[in-house]
């Protein structure tokens, strides 16, 4: 799967999450942060912290790797048997990562302050 905005990574935490059976608070918890900040992220908060990200994706068993040039979307070599997840991500992303459209996205209800 290729990351390419934010939503694409708070898409694969949603589906990772959900197939490890767990749900926003229970991540939460382990990360330290509200469910509010996992809903955000999940939703593709184009501002998440960085060192929260990552310790979404580690918390989750989630790597990435990152290639430079131009055979950069066909560097990407299989991961060792040993270290791979008994979640298979492409099969997740293949399923239920559409693209999303502005129109597909639910609208978003102001605070008042």
């Amino acid at each position: 799967m290729f990351i390419r905005r934010p939503a694409d990574i708070g898409d694969l935490v949603r589906a990772t999450r959900q197939a490890r059976g767990l749900n926003q608070q229970d991540l939460a918890d382990r990360l330290g942060v509200s469910r509010w900040w996992v809903n955000e992220f999940e939703g593709g908060k184009p501002t998440a912290r960085l060192d929260l990200v990552l310790r979404a994706l580690n918390e989750l068993q989630i790597t990435l790797a990152a290639y430079a040039g131009d055979d950069a979307e066909t560097a990407a070599p299989a991961p060792p048997a040993s270290s791979r997840s008994p979640i298979d991500i492409d099969d997740i992303a293949d399923r239920g990562l559409a693209p999303r459209t502005e129109a597909a996205r639910p609208a978003r209800k102001r605070r008042r302050r």
